[in-house]
């Protein structure tokens, strides 16, 4: 893909977008789960993104890549998600009053339509990561929650 100069070369986010983002950045584990999990986040060039690498071998070896950003033109966050089966996604994102994000997701089921929102959010010992969904625009239902302690 190519692109234009002036994209190319737009530079940094302002300074309240990278610090918006920068509680993610960190090497993580989930407590009792530290030779299972690992979700090592870190900036990409000049702080353009931060992307996560995750391991996952609680039930076989499960690899995936997380992109958390900013985009100008739409005016929000940005969350795009790649694992080892080949599936993919991408959700707006916004600022939550928990100093943190929520993204929204939405994907077709055989069951309908799943609608997803993430809370991530820092902690004093590292993060919190909470998730509901709702299923054809029923009530919203608690999917869980995990805490993140650094490595």
């Amino acid at each position: 893909f190519a692109l234009s100069a002036s994209s190319a070369i737009a530079g940094v986010h302002p300074p309240e977008v990278e610090q918006q983002l920068s509680f993610i950045v960190g090497d993580w584990t989930i407590k009792g789960l530290e030779a299972n999990y690992r979700d090592h986040c870190t900036w990409f060039d000049s702080n353009s993104f931060i992307v996560c690498d995750t391991s996952d071998n609680r039930r076989g070896n499960h690899h995936s890549i997380a992109i958390l950003g900013w985009s100008a033109e739409e005016g929000h966050y940005t969350y795009q998600q790649y694992d080892d089966s080949g599936r993919g996604r991408a959700e707006p994102c916004y600022a939550n009053d928990q100093k943190g994000l929520t993204c929204l997701g939405q994907r077709q089921t055989k069951d309908g339509l799943v609608q997803t929102r993430s809370y991530i959010w820092p902690t004093a010992t590292g993060l919190g990561i909470r998730q509901e969904k709702s299923i054809n625009a029923d009530s919203w239902t608690d999917v869980g929650q995990v805490a993140y302690i650094k490595r």
